[in-house]
């Protein structure tokens, strides 16, 4: 790294602010300072992690000066080895955030242990440090304390994105979040500062929230795009609750379907994070909302990724708890109305709520489709493995309705072409992330293929797998929600072959057959290929509620 040009690395820190809003944590005057300066072994390992995801981003920019890059494992496994001495030495916040952007690489390259454990580190390291600037009598005496703003503005900054990085690795997971909004609360870190003050440094060091000060995505006021930092604050932790709520069972937890729990009532789980959802979305200004405003327009202000960034989390939150109450199969006469199988909700729905719950499902997946394909054709291509999820789960809901259209009382006549967008994004996509591979690649989809057959069987014979349900096909439901993909493929089989009625003529190859003749017929496909095998694998006629668990399989590997 030290033989890097100034101008290649200016030009791969400018992309890394630019294309990873979630982690808007670099104060450029700061760390070039530092850069041109004796550069400290903790200076290095940070330029080491820039330069692994923005080595990752330069797969589908195509930029002139990506030539002068090794590549992104190199500088990966260079930051890991001395982050690995770093992290037990004095904390200090370069090292955080470091720490942070490894994360991110691990969880996109689908090393999720790895990624959950460096976070963990980053937040005890963060932690550390935040003792050592409140406490009167520090432990570490040794350490260095600055009490400048700009510092304070960094520190800040990186607190909160420990804090969406937290929420990010959690959810899909089980694993209990180690830094919830109440820790934060507690410990009254303050708001992150404007795009701005953290840019130019601020006139006077943020104030720490308690008293009269609301927390970081609870603010009063209408925020704006130069607010964005402390906007993604706040949706994330709705997002955390909305994947805790479904990660818990979602509706068929204990109670859940009682009455007082259905989701329009508004005491109700559901309708609380729905509450929260809608306020967090009140309290941006109204240029910020999608499709009222075009990505181009924000663009030309040098935040197209991060106004695509704060769209997606809304609607896919959105999606995520609209998604949780719908039947798992229509028929093609279907029109909107809650689950058909157990638990049953246990009271009637006000009159439109599921048309209602509908558009706003359907018109969720087609904004996200809508957005990427935007932002595609205007340049900015917002590659984060968060973005890369959402782009799964509305290729699958656009799918889905592009079959079933009375399900959305045919208000979603583009499904087809939105589904194709969420393909071509995701193609593009699985050159940049290893993750991409279990939701849109071209080579191998197992959970798609595995759904296919149950699809396929289920229309030969309709008695196959008649009165069956989403529990008989547990784990396939598991990888539906998950942010982040397991190859569960033989359970899925065996899950399948479990199901089948004894009526059923056909019989099932053996599990070792089955995978010789897919790795005979490996091959690639274009998205206009896999667009019309994924239309030709799911039939019209699925009148089993089992099949109707293969709606959001997570898409894993397999030969289409």
């Amino acid at each position: 790294m030290d033989n890097l040009p100034n101008s290649v690395i200016l030009q791969a820190v400018n992309l890394f602010i630019s294309t990873f809003p979630e982690l808007a944590i670099l104060h450029l005057p700061t760390f070039v300072a530092e850069l041109r300066g004796q550069r400290g072994p903790e200076s290095n390992v940070l330029l080491g992690a820039v330069l692994a995801v923005a080595k990752a981003q330069l797969e589908v920019q195509g930029a002139s000066w990506a030539g002068e890059l090794l590549s992104r494992e190199h500088y990966a496994l260079y930051t890991k080895e001395v982050l690995s001495d770093l992290m037990l030495r004095p904390p200090k916040v370069q090292v955080v955030q470091a720490l942070l952007i490894i994360t991110l690489h691990e969880w996109g390259t689908r090393d999720f242990h790895k990624a959950w454990v460096y976070c963990g580190i980053a937040i005890r390291i963060m932690q550390a440090l935040h003792s050592l600037r409140v406490a009167p009598y520090p432990l570490d005496i040794a350490s260095e304390r600055r009490h400048d703003a700009v510092s304070l503005a960094v520190e800040t900054r990186t607190y909160w994105a420990c804090f969406i990085m937290d929420c990010m690795v959690n959810s899909g997971t089980y694993t209990p979040p180690m830094l919830p909004m109440s820790e934060m609360q507690k410990m009254k870190i303050a708001r992150p500062l404007s795009a701005v003050e953290f840019a130019f440094g601020p006139d006077a060091p943020p104030q720490s929230v308690g008293g009269h000060h609301s927390l970081a995505g609870q603010s009063t006021g209408v925020l704006d795009v130069t607010q964005s930092f402390e906007i993604l604050v706040g949706g994330f932790d709705i997002w955390a609750q909305v994947m805790t709520f479904i990660f818990n069972d979602g509706r068929r937890a204990p109670g859940m379907c009682a009455p007082q729990n259905c989701p329009w009532v508004p005491a109700s789980p559901w309708s609380q994070s729905r509450s929260q959802l809608e306020a967090w979305r009140a309290g941006q200004h109204r240029k910020l909302h999608y499709p009222s405003n075009s990505v181009a327009v924000h663009m030309t202000l040098g935040f197209g990724e991060t106004f695509v960034y704060l769209n997606l989390l809304y609607y896919v939150s959105t999606l995520m708890l609209h998604r949780e109450y719908f039947p798992f199969l229509p028929t093609p006469e279907s029109e909107p109305r809650g689950p058909v199988d157990q638990p049953m909700l246990g009271a009637p729905a006000p009159e439109g709520w599921w048309d209602d719950s509908s558009r706003l499902l359907f018109g969720a997946a087609e904004h996200i489709a809508a957005i990427l394909h935007e932002a595609s054709e205007c340049g900015v291509h917002l590659m984060t493995p968060f973005a890369g999820f959402c782009a799964f789960s509305a290729g699958y809901l656009n799918l889905y309705v592009a079959k079933y259209p009375r399900m959305n009382l045919g208000r979603s006549p583009r499904a087809s072409d939105c589904l194709k967008m969420c393909l071509d994004y995701l193609e593009k996509f699985r050159l940049v992330w290893k993750i991409a591979d279990g939701w849109g690649g071209t080579r191998k989809i197992k959970t798609i293929h595995h759904a296919s057959v149950l699809y396929e069987r289920a229309t030969e014979d309709r008695t196959r797998y008649q009165g069956r349900t989403r529990a008989d096909f547990d784990t396939l439901h598991q990888s539906v929600h998950e942010f982040r993909v397991v190859d569960r493929s033989d359970a899925h089989t065996r899950e399948i072959r479990g199901a089948e009625r004894p009526s059923a003529q056909a019989t099932w190859p053996v599990q070792g057959h089955e995978h010789e003749h897919e790795h005979e017929h490996e091959h690639e496909l274009d998205t206009n290929t896999l667009l019309n095998q994924l239309f030709a694998e799911v039939s019209n006629n699925l009148d089993e509620q089992g099949a109707w668990s293969q709606w959001w399989p997570a898409i894993d590997q397999v030969d289409l």
